[in-house]
């Protein structure tokens, strides 16, 4: 134990004072910044790849690919190709004077020379540009109306209901794009919505799911869904009988119907017996002589929202 305790503080002694290595430490920092300065500030010769983004694409054009990848040769300091491997440098390239009446377009990037030079650092210079022609893929743009399909999730609170269905203000939009994708595009979809605990009326303004090769003329559209509480009411109805002929009397097993309606809350006190009419036809015993003559609603408010009868037939006996 006492030889392991020597041996470390022969250690420690042998440690430069503090000064002193505060002193050493400094000169490392300064020697290492010196030599970083020198690294970086020589010319190399390295190959560097880089992204092209293409501008000024003729109106009615669209490209296959929105940009495209080359490996440039250039000689730079060294500073200057750390920027460019720190750093997604994009290039950009006109398609201004490109003929786009050829079905084949190879793009030579010799032509664009002096044009990409002047985009890269100051003190870079571009020596080989790999690989020299690109082959450019496009089709030329249509158009199309496409109907607009929401995507929602809605969750509304107990006791409220949605007003007939979703609108959509503008429920269809147009589309601009290759006449192959077009022809096969049946609807446009909305961002998903979602909401919860639904008690008012949902108006809002939404977006559309991106589609490649595809833009839109609107960039949105109005999402619009009335809420109301609703509540329920039962009524006795009495049954009619359509297509009698005369000097035919039915009696019908029930006369009556028990009908529960689902309507808003405010519309309640309003709704009599008489706003509905359900019935018997005459023309089923007629022409298929069923034992039970099936009820049909013939009648009721607009602003009802559901309807339950019961029974959903009734038995019958004819006097002539």
């Amino acid at each position: 134990m006492s030889i392991q305790k020597t041996g470390i503080e022969k250690v420690i002694k042998r440690l430069p004072e503090k000064s002193r290595f505060r002193l050493f430490l400094l000169f490392v920092l300064i020697s290492f910044s010196f030599w970083t300065s020198t690294k970086l500030s020589k010319e190399y010769q390295v190959v560097q790849p880089f992204f092209v983004k293409w501008r000024e694409v003729p109106k009615g054009i669209i490209l296959t690919d929105d940009t495209a990848k080359i490996n440039l040769t250039i000689n730079a300091s060294g500073i200057e190709i750390l920027w460019y491997r720190l750093f997604e440098v994009e290039l950009e390239v006109s398609l201004k004077e490109v003929d786009f009446n050829s079905s084949d377009i190879v793009l030579n990037f010799k032509e664009n020379y002096f044009s990409i030079q002047e985009q890269l650092l100051n003190a870079s210079k571009l020596i080989q540009i790999r690989p020299p022609l690109y082959n450019l893929k496009y089709s030329r743009m249509s158009s199309k109306w496409v109907n607009i399909a929401p995507q929602t999730s809605i969750q509304l609170r107990p006791g409220y209901l949605g007003e007939e269905k979703i609108k959509l203000m503008p429920d269809s939009v147009l589309v601009h794009g290759p006449k192959s994708i077009l022809d096969t595009l049946k609807k446009i979809q909305t961002l998903d919505f979602k909401a919860s605990d639904v008690h008012k009326v949902i108006d809002q303004k939404i977006g559309f799911k991106s589609i490649s090769g595809l833009k839109f003329e609107n960039d949105q559209t109005r999402l619009y869904w009335p809420v109301l509480q609703y509540s329920e009411k039962t009524l006795k109805i009495t049954i009619k009988i359509i297509n009698l002929p005369s000097g035919v009397k039915i009696k019908l097993f029930p006369p009556q119907v028990s009908l529960r309606v689902t309507l808003p809350l405010s519309l309640v006190s309003t709704l009599e017996a008489a706003d509905f009419s359900i019935a018997v036809d005459y023309n089923d015993i007629f022409e298929n002589k069923p034992s039970v003559l099936e009820l049909k609603l013939l009648k009721h408010p607009s602003s009802v929202k559901k309807t339950i009868w019961d029974p959903k037939s009734v038995n019958y006996l004819i006097r002539k």
